[in-house]
C-alpha cells in the first residue's frame, strides 16, 4: 500500500522522469551547433540530480515495498545513462569543432600577419 506521501514523491519522479527523457530528446534531435545545447545538458544534469535525490529518499523508506516500482526506476536509469551518454559525445565534437575552428582562425591569422 502506497502512502499520500509516497505517492506524490511518486508523482514527481515520474514527472521529472517526463522532463529527462523530453530532454534528451530535443537534445539528440538538435543540430550539433544549436546554441541550446549547452543549457538544454546542464537542465537535463540538474533534473538527473533531483531525480537521484527523489529515489534516495524512497529508497530511505523502509514502508516503501513497490519493487516492482523500483525495478521500473533502475532500467530507467540505465536507459538514461545511454542516452546521456550519446549526448556527452554530441557535446564533446562540438567542442572539438569549436577548439578545430580556432586553429583554423589563428593560422589565417598568422598568414595574414605574414603578408
Amino acid at each position: 500500500m502506497v502512502t499520500p506521501e509516497q505517492q506524490e514523491l511518486l508523482h514527481q519522479i515520474d514527472s521529472i522522469n517526463r522532463e529527462c527523457l523530453e530532454c534528451l530528446s530535443v537534445f539528440n534531435d538538435s543540430a550539433v551547433e544549436d546554441e541550446r545545447s549547452e543549457s538544454l545538458a546542464l537542465n537535463l544534469l540538474n533534473k538527473i540530480d533531483e531525480r537521484q535525490k527523489l529515489l534516495d529518499v524512497l529508497i530511505a523508506d523502509t514502508a516503501f515495498v513497490e519493487r516492482a516500482y523500483l525495478e521500473q526506476q533502475l532500467e530507467l536509469t540505465y536507459s538514461l545513462k545511454v542516452k546521456a551518454k550519446k549526448a556527452m559525445a554530441k557535446l564533446q565534437a562540438l567542442l572539438h569543432s569549436g577548439k578545430q575552428g580556432q586553429r583554423q582562425i589563428n593560422v589565417y591569422k598568422s598568414i595574414d600577419a605574414n603578408r
